[in-house]
């Protein structure tokens, strides 16, 4: 491993994006409290399991030696985030949630995604120097 490859793995914990991943978190815990019982292992469950995916797979990730490794996981957080929007696009049309909770929400989610796709980019340079 050269030291290009080496620069760009550290303590995910100071990472902004996964801090931000674990604020999206919060916010989702903030909200689910009020979902109806007979979505608590249903929409509930899965809202919570990708929201969780995001920071899991960045610090994942941030822990690989391979950069190709360290974007795989980035690209399932990108996936992740998404599917946390798709879920709370749901709820909000079946008046789980309202709409200012939604976009509350809406506004880490964008956030984290820019910057995922920021370090995604940041990455990408570093795998033409990335041995096998």
């Amino acid at each position: 491993m050269n030291n290009t490859q080496t620069t760009h793995i550290r303590d995910f914990t100071q990472l902004k994006v996964w801090n931000r991943a674990i604020d999206l978190s919060d916010h989702i815990y903030g909200v689910l409290d009020k979902f109806p019982q007979y979505e608590e292992y249903a929409t509930k469950t899965q809202i919570i399991k990708s929201a969780n995916s995001v920071s899991a797979n960045i610090a994942e990730g941030n822990s690989q030696c391979s950069v190709k490794r360290e974007l795989y996981h980035i690209n399932i957080a990108i996936g992740s985030t998404m599917e946390t929007k798709s879920w709370l696009l749901l709820s909000l049309r079946r008046n789980y949630i309202t709409q200012e909770q939604f976009d509350q929400i809406n506004l880490v989610i964008e956030e984290i995604i820019k910057m995922l796709h920021g370090y995604r980019k940041k990455l990408f340079m570093y795998i033409d120097n990335e041995e096998e």
